[in-house]
């Protein structure tokens, strides 16, 4: 709950954030931003290769963390300057040997700071594995809180204050080293060992299989946006980026549970209590789609609304790719658990098998959709969908991804799929039935109206979950203790402290 609340505040930042500067500097510069993000972003696979899973999941099993650590830091270095070298390599024969611009990037700097801000980042990461592998959320949570908040506020000033595009980029980097300053304060009593063959090995083993699940989870990340920007504009970009950052408000709930569930499971696997391992997959999954479903459903309902509330009327062209950036990240959310309950019983092949193919899918179902056209390939007459083909190649092989996921799971560890996610999932199809009949005669055009209405589906949405059995007492019970401040504040306050 404390990672779900801090990555939900610095969505809010970086909402307000991205309206300003759509508002004030056009969907183009919006668009140079992420252009820029994808195109650093898309070499990032290079210093991952599934060391950053290995190392959570050793440190959580309880292995030396002097020697975790230390094998993990000398990995993730040599990984990085690999993909410098290649990231300058491209550079250069891009610029330099075929002679050819970057024509979406046009601000002086931008492409550098973010080069930056990528190795900071990645860096950085290095501590909060370590934090994960511990279960220690608080670690995790207050750093990310502080750089990403110094990043949004950035943002927005620049916005105001017109100083240009490059500080949006500086924005990026600053807020990361923010960060990095304030791991490596919680981090200074850890200890750091030389790496020996074994240790290597051990982490070795279980990256490998996974390394590919790196691969096209950074492909699928910044692929979309680097095809929208070379098949069509940087407006395009930006309409793509500005929605998107709204999707990715409820693909929070992913992260937290990929932070706290995968050492957790790990855990409990490496002790022999596979049946509570099994259990905290079916509550993970059912209780963040208690949250996730319906504000899938409302953001669907009304995502024309949403973009004029929280970005600006420019947007209203990207209102069906923020319906299908949505269901992207539902479809993420509900599959998350079934792959951390193969990866946290040291199955990682399995899951590689899976995003290997489905994200073979994906990319080829971009390169059918996106452009109108690729001469170089023979292909003249191709459906041209931009941002929603994007979309579309996103969903299609997320949700081939969750059948065959769970059907991994209850062959490899008799782990059945839950019954409770389709009666929430029935649930808010009626409440969807219901709101589209009614949405001809409800106007709405303030952000009071907008969350007056969203309260409203969310009460029909539980109040009928309650009636077909889909809510209890006892989960609200359980969602009270959750939220509790001043248990949360002791958390904070006793981890720490140490």
């Amino acid at each position: 709950m404390l990672l779900f609340t801090v990555e939900n505040l610095n969505a809010i930042l970086g909402w307000v954030a991205i309206m300003l500067v759509a508002r004030r500097m056009g969907a183009g510069t919006l668009g140079e931003l992420g252009y820029a993000l994808s195109l650093v972003g898309g070499f990032t696979f290079i210093a991952f290769m599934g060391y950053r899973m290995a190392h959570v999941k050793r440190v959580s099993e309880g292995m030396d963390l002097g020697k975790c650590t230390g094998t993990f830091l000398a990995v993730r270095v040599g990984l990085l300057a690999l993909m410098l070298l290649a990231f300058g390599f491209a550079y250069w024969v891009w610029t330099g040997l075929l002679g050819k611009q970057i024509y979406d990037i046009q601000t002086e700097g931008m492409l550098g700071t973010i080069l930056a801000y990528y190795v900071v980042f990645l860096l950085t990461g290095v501590m909060v594995a370590t934090f994960t592998g511990r279960q220690e959320g608080a670690r995790v949570a207050v750093p990310n809180l502080l750089g990403t908040s110094l990043r949004s506020l950035l943002m927005i000033f620049a916005a105001v204050s017109g100083l240009g595009a490059i500080w949006l980029a500086r924005s990026y980097l600053l807020g990361a080293l923010v960060i990095g300053f304030a791991s490596l304060w919680y981090f200074r009593d850890y200890p750091v060992s030389r790496p020996d063959r074994a240790t290597f090995r051990s982490y070795s083993t279980y990256a490998l299989p996974v390394a590919i699940t790196s691969i096209f989870a950074v492909l699928r990340t910044h692929l979309d946006k680097l095809l929208i920007g070379i098949f069509w504009a940087a407006e395009d970009v930006g309409l793509y980026f500005g929605v998107q950052r709204i999707a990715l408000f409820i693909g929070a709930l992913a992260l937290s549970l990929e932070g706290m569930l995968l050492p957790s499971v790990s855990q409990l696997h490496a002790r022999g209590r596979t049946q509570a391992a099994a259990r905290s997959i079916i509550r993970a999954e059912r209780y963040t789609a208690l949250v996730a479903i319906p504000i899938v459903l409302l953001t669907v309902i009304w995502a024309e609304e949403v973009i004029l509330v929280f970005i600006s009327r420019e947007f209203l062209p990207a209102a069906r790719v923020l319906q299908l950036l949505v269901l992207v990240a539902l479809a993420r959310i509900l599959n998350r658990p079934w792959s951390i309950a193969l990866r946290g019983a040291d199955m990682p092949a399995l899951t590689t098998r899976v995003n290997l193919a489905t994200g073979t899918l994906s990319v080829l179902l971009m390169l059918l959709l996106v452009p109108r056209e690729i001469p170089q390939l023979g292909l003249d007459d191709l459906p041209g969908m931009g941002g929603e083909g994007a979309a579309l190649a996103l969903l299609g092989p997320e949700l081939l991804a969750g059948v065959w996921l769970r059907w991994y799971c209850y062959r490899e560890l008799a782990l059945p799929p839950s019954r409770q996610v389709l009666r929430q999932l029935a649930a808010a199809l009626l409440v969807a039935a219901l709101f589209w009949q009614l949405d001809p005669l409800l106007a709405v055009e303030r952000w009071f109206e907008l969350f007056g209405l969203a309260a409203l589906g969310g009460l029909l949405y539980y109040s009928l979950l309650a009636v077909i059995g889909g809510l209890k007492w006892a989960d609200i019970h359980f969602a009270w203790d959750v939220l509790n401040p001043g248990a949360m504040g002791r958390y904070l306050r006793d981890e720490l402290r140490r």
